[in-house]
Formats: structure tokens, C-alpha cells, sequence
């Protein structure tokens, strides 16, 4: 598809937005510079009327081969498909439409699938696992020019989680801040991924783990301001995973701590952080605390009430370390 555009109508469906970028500046890059203006339409399925993407469309272009309609958040879009097939199919193979969507249960989208085989491209791109990360973060990273060794790599998927883009926006901007430099080591992946940031759900954590009762309430007041940021659902299940470390770590007291990292997925630099934790509560605590992490988060979805939803992290924080 880089070299040459065969088809002119396209869904790329992705659940990572690293991907859908990627491709987008690949059309993008197909763009004459200086046509830009008259050829290039980036747009979002949600602000988007199929009538008026099928007018603009079915025109050639005022300058140039070819013109691109980049159609962003396309799955309520795509819907009308079936509705405009005839219109879909005749636009002019200087017109190029591409669909961009996030359903995970696209291949049950039979009547878009027919029409697309016969008229088009359908490309999928499937979610990136947890245990596939390491070799697109070497990836990522190299595109930058750094050069990771594994301990650095296993600390940027820590520091991250199973998010393509933001481990892309992270190594752009550090890029862009240590200029022609591309060494790089852990004291830089630390302090520049966010760990000695104040308010995050690794400090968070880290602090419910040493039973800092002050710092715990003042970070949740702090997410519960910034909820669009810290959605409740993400920093509950957040909490609920570092307990069942706690909880794993305390079933495994006969191993050593490489036979630990490895059976709870925990990387060795912060696994002192975990053990020290550990024996700051008992098994039969641990257990307590993440039926209480449960509880909140039922609370959270709604299947019971609270008065204040602004105030369950505080209460959260309360129950476990008050």
C-alpha cells in the first residue's frame, strides 16, 4: 500500500490508534506538498453526512491525480453503507475514501464485509497482548534512534501499560528534549515516563503499599478532580491488580525472586517495592482488601449507590489504610 494505491476505498479497522496513525500518514505522505489544501481532507466520522462525503467525492480533484478523504471514527458512519453502496461504488478512482474504525466485532458486519470485498480494502489490526509489547517498544524506540536493552524495555512497559501510542508520544518527546543524544538509561526512562511524577497510578500504588494513608488521600483527591484523566474504573481495577501481587507474592514465599517476577509478571526492579509491601499485611488481609477493591467498583457501575461518587477513592483509601 506504500508504494501504490490500487483500490480507492478502504476500512482500517484497529482498536490501537498507533496503527490508524500510522496509516493515515501513509495516505497523508501521498499528498503533494503543495496540494495539500485541495487534497487532503482529514475528517471524523461523527461531525461527517455520507451525502456530502459522497458529493465532495464523486467530484475530480481541482488540482492534482488524486484526493484523500481520511474519515476518522468511522463505526456509526459505516452503518449507511449498505444505504449508499451504488453511490459508494461509482465515485471516480481519483477519489480515495478511507474508513477508520474501532470494532472488535467487525467480522460480524457481514454486509459491509461483502461490499468492501468486491469494492474495496478491508485491513485489520488486531490488539497488541501484554507479551507482545517488548519488541514494538524496541520498534518504537529504535524509529527515534534509541537503543533499549531489555531492563529498559521491561521498565517502559511497567511505566506505560499496553498502549502503542502513548509509548510513541513518550519517546517523541523525549526525542525532541535531549536534542541529538541517544543514550539512553534507566534514570532517563524513569524520570522522563512519569514515576517521580506526584500524582499517577504507579505512585498511587506505591503508596497504598507503604500505607501512607496522607499521601493515598491526597492522590485520590487529585484523580477524583481530574476524572477524565483517571477514570474510576481504571484506577479501582489498577489497585486490584497490585493486591493480587501482593496476594500471588505471599503464596509463592518458597521461590526466589526471579521464579516470583516471572510467575506474577512483575519486573525485577520494582519487585522489592511489592515484597516490601507484602509484609506490611498477611494473606488473610490481602484477601479482605481486594473484596473491598470489588465491592467499590460494583458500587462504581452502579449496581448499588453511594452518595458522593467524587468521594470513592477517598472512602476506598479509608477502609483499606484508615
Amino acid at each position: 500500500m506504500q508504494n501504490n494505491i490500487s483500490d480507492n476505498l478502504f476500512i482500517i479497522n484497529s482498536e490501537e490508534i498507533y496503527f490508524t496513525n500510522i496509516i493515515i500518514k501513509i495516505f497523508k505522505d501521498k499528498t503533494d506538498l503543495e496540494l495539500k489544501s485541495f487534497n487532503e481532507n482529514i475528517l471524523y466520522g461523527h461531525e461527517t453526512k455520507f451525502e456530502n462525503l459522497l458529493l465532495k467525492a464523486s467530484n475530480f480533484p481541482m488540482m492534482g491525480d488524486i484526493q484523500f478523504f481520511l474519515i476518522r471514527d468511522s463505526n456509526n458512519l459505516i452503518r449507511d453503507i449498505e444505504k449508499y453502496s451504488k453511490n459508494l461504488s461509482s465515485i471516480p478512482k481519483s477519489s480515495v475514501i478511507v474508513f477508520f474504525v474501532n470494532d472488535p466485532n467487525f467480522s460480524k458486519k457481514k454486509h459491509i464485509i461483502d461490499f468492501f470485498k468486491t469494492n474495496g480494502k478491508i485491513i485489520n489490526f488486531k490488539k497488541i497482548y501484554d507479551n507482545q509489547l517488548s519488541p514494538w517498544i524496541k520498534y518504537i524506540s529504535n524509529q527515534y534512534g534509541f537503543e533499549l536493552d531489555y531492563k529498559t524495555t521491561q521498565l517502559v512497559t511497567e511505566l506505560t501499560g499496553n498502549n502503542l501510542n502513548k509509548i510513541n508520544n513518550e519517546f517523541e518527546k523525549l526525542c525532541f528534549n535531549h536534542g541529538d543524544s541517544k543514550e539512553i538509561n534507566e534514570k532517563m526512562i524513569l524520570n522522563h515516563f512519569g514515576i517521580n511524577n506526584e500524582y499517577n497510578l504507579f505512585e498511587l500504588q506505591n503508596q497504598y503499599g507503604k500505607r501512607n494513608l496522607n499521601k493515598v488521600l491526597k492522590i485520590s483527591d487529585y484523580f477524583s478532580k481530574n476524572s477524565s484523566k483517571y477514570p474510576l474504573q481504571i484506577v479501582l481495577n489498577n489497585l486490584y491488580n497490585y493486591y493480587t501481587k501482593i496476594f500471588q507474592i505471599h503464596s509463592l514465599k518458597k521461590s526466589n525472586n526471579t521464579e516470583i517476577s516471572q510467575k506474577i509478571g512483575v519486573n525485577p526492579f520494582f519487585l522489592n517495592d511489592f515484597k516490601n509491601a507484602s509484609m506490611k499485611i498477611n494473606m488473610k488481609e490481602t484477601v479482605k482488601i481486594l473484596d473491598i477493591i470489588k465491592g467499590y467498583d460494583l458500587k462504581s457501575k452502579g449496581i448499588s449507590t453511594i452518595t458522593d461518587n467524587n468521594r470513592i477513592l477517598t472512602q476506598l483509601a479509608l477502609e483499606i489504610l484508615g
